[in-house]
């Protein structure tokens, strides 16, 4: 499923969880309103609590439908672009249960879902207990030799892992190669945290940016980062300075998760034949990315005035959604495993326990609470 259909996957699917004391009290995390600016766990969303007594009723379920209880939810930040009314990855209608990746267990499962009770799938799921989804929208969960079954969301997962190898090895027209410099912005999230170290993996030099000290001394001293750029201590060195101080010979590759202004003092700095490969800009997301007239097609997020130094440099910038290279998965997967396997890879995770910390964790994602890879644990594995 493309990450354009997620808004209306999760409003066709019902949402319902399981509550130990009641079967038929149901929870799920709904949009309440539009954030503005900043999503706001408080206001944005609303936990609604439902008596489904018919829940169990096979007559209410299609035939290719099946019912899962989710164990484990993926944080991602396009549940934050979904938010807004014309969105980057489609819009979640108000009063819409939150959509999110993860997997879980079937529990119930029509004649024509091409599942059967008991097995567990992983793909578009609900923030919610248990979730009614069309059994096509899911796949059966394979658990990977010697990986964490959590690492299906993160080291390996589509919109983490797997995002950070096809940006460094398939999206550009040369991948990082030895004594080069690279740079990666949102170096310590989950896509960010892998992109370093496959860039490490190049033979390549490797400068992150982050924000604050935690996570400086993560890049540096676990993830074995080359330079540290930290974008929020700037009362000593300007961001310039430190991208000046930490790239002297300029910058050869550029993967970018952030955007705004720091892609921009970016690429002021880059060398001759440069590549720059945007997965993301995470820190437009937060209601900025529409706010620009609708009536001239003018999108509100803030764009790089130093654009013309690509046609300066002879450089080139490249976007990519990770779904436009999805025939090359089994590719990515057995590199990723193989990286792996020699020690060159790894997940950092954090996770938030209960359905009750869904919202919380996704306003981490974009205050910078979390290193790694952000879950949610709705309950335990089995």
């Amino acid at each position: 499923m493309s990450l354009s259909s997620v808004a209306a996957a999760s409003a066709a699917a019902t949402s319902s969880p399981i509550m130990a004391a009641h079967n038929n009290l149901n929870r799920k995390w709904v949009l309440k309103r539009r954030p503005v600016g900043v999503f706001d766990p408080e206001l944005d969303v609303e936990l609604v609590v439902e008596d489904n007594a018919n829940d169990d009723d096979d007559e209410a379920l299609k035939e290719t439908q099946i019912v899962v209880e989710p164990q484990l939810l993926s944080i991602d930040a396009f549940l934050r672009t979904i938010c807004d009314e014309s969105a980057y990855h489609g819009s979640l209608p108000l009063g819409s249960t939150f959509p999110a990746l993860g997997y879980g267990k079937v529990v119930r499962a029509g004649v024509q879902s091409g599942h059967t009770v008991g097995t567990t799938v992983a793909g578009m799921l609900g923030a919610s207990d248990r979730c009614v989804v069309e059994g096509k929208q899911v796949m059966r969960s394979i658990r990977l030799p010697f990986l964490r079954k959590s690492d299906s969301l993160g080291l390996v997962g589509l919109t983490s892992g797997l995002t950070a190898y096809c940006g460094v090895f398939y999206v550009p027209s040369k991948r990082p190669r030895k004594g080069e410099t690279v740079v990666v912005t949102g170096a310590a999230g989950a896509v960010g945290s892998i992109a370093v170290q496959l860039c490490k993996s190049t033979g390549a030099r490797v400068v992150s940016v982050a924000g604050g000290p935690r996570k400086g001394a993560y890049l540096r001293d676990t993830l074995g980062c080359d330079a540290v750029i930290d974008y929020k201590d700037t009362a000593n060195r300007s961001l310039a300075e430190q991208i000046a101080d930490t790239c002297p010979d300029g910058i050869d590759f550029i993967y970018d998760n952030v955007g705004g202004v720091t892609l921009d003092a970016l690429l002021f700095k880059i060398n001759p034949n440069a590549r720059v490969v945007v997965c993301g800009a995470i820190s437009q997301y937060s209601g900025n990315l529409h706010n620009g007239s609708k009536e001239e097609g003018v999108c509100g997020a803030h764009g790089p005035s130093n654009y013309l130094k690509l046609a300066e440099r002879g450089a080139e910038m490249r976007g990519f959604n990770v779904m436009q290279h999805i025939m090359k998965l089994p590719f990515m997967l057995a590199g990723m495993m193989y990286l792996w396997a020699r020690g060159k890879v790894v997940m950092t995770e954090h996770i938030e326990e209960g359905l009750e910390q869904f919202p919380h964790a996704l306003q981490k994602l974009f205050t910078g609470g979390t290193i790694g890879k952000t879950l949610v644990r709705v309950r335990p594995d089995e």
